[in-house]
């Protein structure tokens, strides 16, 4: 007996633990003590592991693995996504090579991924051109999805990379420097955003709520949008064009400041794409220069830019008197064109004393809009309503006083804006159809 513990003593302490774990394991081991600390996009790795290797090769011990296994793998995927196949090389060899550093692979077992050819890859050079940015404007003015339209064209007008954005907060704003702090950034360093002059009078108009911090809300309270692809999309279909990904806005921002006569150093430093000159450091503080570019570059922007959605020319308001029928007053008659939408703007106070002077549903009813949306519009500018029974009491004769009309909120846009199926009397609206 004693004889025997000690040969099953010896085999634990000198047997390689790799030949005893199977290569879930070591995925999972990879994914807890490597990539959740060291890598912002472990996410992308943990799904790249399950959807290409695991499904293959589950249960399978390490030390059984060949190289073999790994290329059938990589050429299977590249038939379709090479890009994502020589990254997904790139996750395996990290994670044999950190599995020899916690011990879980031999010192001497070899990296699999060696010798393996990686498919070539090429740049991407696709931007929008000046022919096709016009079309792109006009479709994206017709987006629905307010946080999304505004944030798809701060993207193309200061160059950043879409989380970036997103992840950004009203807070992070200085508004007498024009700049926007964005933190670590992709490249692992902090940046000091440069804002444009087009920029900054298109963050002007985003709605804020006191709810959320963030420059670009999403549905869910105190949290940003997650994402632009799909209203990017959306804008494409609509404008014709193809063969464009949002990260190609931010290449947009720098093929447009080349074509400009802007020097590579200078593009470098507007994008926050890595130099290693040692003076790199004193960029962080030199943001003047970069807005100017940005500043210029929105120019052109704004300058392929239809006349009646250039900012910031102030939209024709709604009142009361300009809505609501009198005795000599004509009913309003919608168009004739049923798929046209038009937009109606109002001022707070304007919009207040509408809603205390008419029924919402009738309101809604005369702007081809839901008495559901109008609503949620006046809560969103803290605009009280009237409570239930308050026109049958005016009915009655009996005199019901409003509710004051508070301070507005901190940020709230100077103008409201709903789209609905109607003109308003007495206003001059530009519906959507002709708009595009």
């Amino acid at each position: 007996m004693p004889r025997l513990r000690t040969r099953k003593t010896r085999r634990t302490r000198w047997t390689p633990i790799g030949n005893w774990k199977a290569i879930d394991e070591l995925c999972e081991a990879y994914i807890e003590g490597h990539a959740k600390k060291k890598k912002k996009t472990w996410k992308n790795d943990e799904s790249s592991l399950k959807r290409y290797v695991l499904s293959k090769l589950s249960g399978r011990l390490v030390a059984s693995l060949v190289t073999a296994d790994i290329e059938a793998i990589h050429s299977e995927l590249g038939v379709a996504h090479p890009y994502g196949a020589n990254n997904l090389l790139k996750v395996i060899r990290k994670m044999f090579n950190w599995g020899k550093v916690a011990g879980l692979v031999p010192r001497d077992f070899p990296n699999i991924v060696s010798g393996i050819v990686r498919f070539p890859e090429r740049s991407r050079k696709r931007f929008i051109t000046t022919v096709e940015m016009p079309r792109f404007l006009q479709a994206l003015e017709q987006e629905d999805n307010d946080y999304a339209r505004h944030g798809i064209w701060l993207l193309l007008l200061m160059g950043l990379r879409c989380k970036e954005l997103l992840k950004a907060k009203w807070d992070d704003i200085d508004w007498d420097m024009g700049t926007l702090f964005i933190g670590l950034t992709k490249n692992g360093e902090p940046l000091l955003a440069p804002i444009s002059d087009a920029a900054m009078e298109r963050l002007r108009i985003i709605p804020r709520t006191s709810e959320n911090p963030y420059i670009i809300c999403g549905k869910l309270r105190g949290k940003h949008l997650s994402g632009l692809g799909e209203p990017f999309r959306r804008t494409l279909k609509r404008a014709g064009l193809v063969n464009l990904r949002i990260h190609d806005l931010r290449r947009t921002v720098g093929s447009w400041l080349a074509q400009d006569g802007q020097s590579l150093h200078l593009i470098g430093d507007v994008l926050n794409h890595r130099d290693p000159k040692t003076t790199a450091g004193y960029a962080y503080f030199q943001t003047q220069q970069r807005r100017e570019a940005l500043t210029g570059h929105g120019n052109r922007v704004l300058a392929l830019t239809p006349t009646h959605l250039r900012m910031p020319a102030a939209p024709t308001g709604i009142s009361a008197s300009t809505l609501l029928p009198t005795a000599e007053a004509e009913p309003v008659i919608a168009t004739e064109n049923s798929t046209a939408r038009y937009r109606h703007y109002f001022r707070r106070d304007d919009l207040y004393r509408l809603v205390w002077t008419s029924p919402v549903s009738e309101i809604a009813e005369r702007l081809g809009v839901s008495d559901v949306g109008l609503a949620k519009l006046c809560r969103r500018a803290e605009i009280p309503l009237p409570g239930r029974g308050y026109w049958q009491r005016c009915e009655a004769g009996q005199a019901v006083e409003p509710t004051p009309l508070r301070e507005a909120p901190k940020g709230l846009a100077e103008w409201l804006r709903i789209r609905g199926s109607k003109p308003a009397a007495g206003t001059q609206m530009i519906p959507m159809a002709e708009a595009a």
